[in-house]
């Protein structure tokens, strides 16, 4: 009994493969160099709460007395005896806000922190430390429930490490004057100019366009990989045809 002879896979089918799993590991190492970053999608247009917070004095922190200005929320993630980043980016952002060309009153800076263990004597050094201006806030939560909610309104997660030392997103967010989520700026340095766009949109609103941007770069990705199959495969039709194949004619008529 003779064995069904196999067709071997046509050479476009495996430079689609190839394409995909590129695309693939091109998202992942794209992902990979933020960690545990925030899904905008998930959150931008959202109201980002700190009910049970209090400030490096003890004094319980309400939005009530501020959110009627019309000013922009600057939020900054941090905890103060982070050994790494969070000291940068409290100076980085400083420095940017400075080189923006936004004056103190066209926004609030908010700084709060993220370990469920912070005390005041913290937030007071970190205070010091950094020579933050009298008007930047700094808080921290008076238990871990109101800790949790904020983190999830903002979609920052953490990873404890067994030193009591945290892995972090490196971000600040921007909230608009009624505190919803209207964008992220990621990094440890910030450009000056980028953060006042930021910081000038969320003073607009968050708007339609602002909830569905976070969409378009998967999108563009889809679209590209589509192009790039349909591409692939018709070159593969063109390949495995026979080579002294012509294509059928109709039939003539006499």
């Amino acid at each position: 009994m003779r064995r069904p002879v196999q067709q071997p896979c046509p050479r476009g089918l495996g430079h689609l493969g190839l394409a995909l799993l590129t695309v693939l590991s091109l998202a992942v190492a794209a992902r990979a160099q933020t960690l545990l970053p925030p899904d905008p999608a998930r959150v931008v247009g959202k109201v980002v709460a700190f009910d049970g917070f209090v400030d490096e004095n003890g004094a319980d922190f309400s939005f009530s007395s501020a959110d009627q200005d019309g000013r922009p929320w600057i939020v900054s993630p941090m905890y103060t005896r982070c050994p790494h980043t969070c000291s940068a980016i409290t100076s980085a952002l400083r420095r940017a806000l400075e080189q923006s060309g936004l004056a103190e009153s066209e926004y609030h800076v908010l700084s709060f922190s993220f370990d469920p263990n912070e005390d005041a004597e913290g937030l007071r050094s970190f205070r010091a430390k950094m020579n933050l201006p009298p008007a930047w806030i700094t808080l921290r939560a008076r238990d871990p429930a109101a800790l949790e909610r904020t983190l999830r309104s903002l979609d920052f997660r953490t990873i404890t490490l067994a030193d009591g030392v945290f892995e972090h997103p490196n971000l600040v967010a921007v909230l608009a004057p009624d505190r919803r989520l209207a964008s992220y700026v990621f990094g440890v340095n910030f450009v000056a100019d980028e953060l006042a766009r930021a910081v000038r949109r969320a003073r607009d609103g968050v708007s339609g366009f602002d909830r569905w941007r976070v969409y378009l770069f998967f999108f563009a990705a889809v679209g590209f990989v589509a192009s790039a199959a349909v591409f692939v495969f018709l070159l593969a039709r063109r390949r495995a045809r026979p080579s002294g194949a012509l294509p059928a004619s109709a039939p003539h008529r006499n």
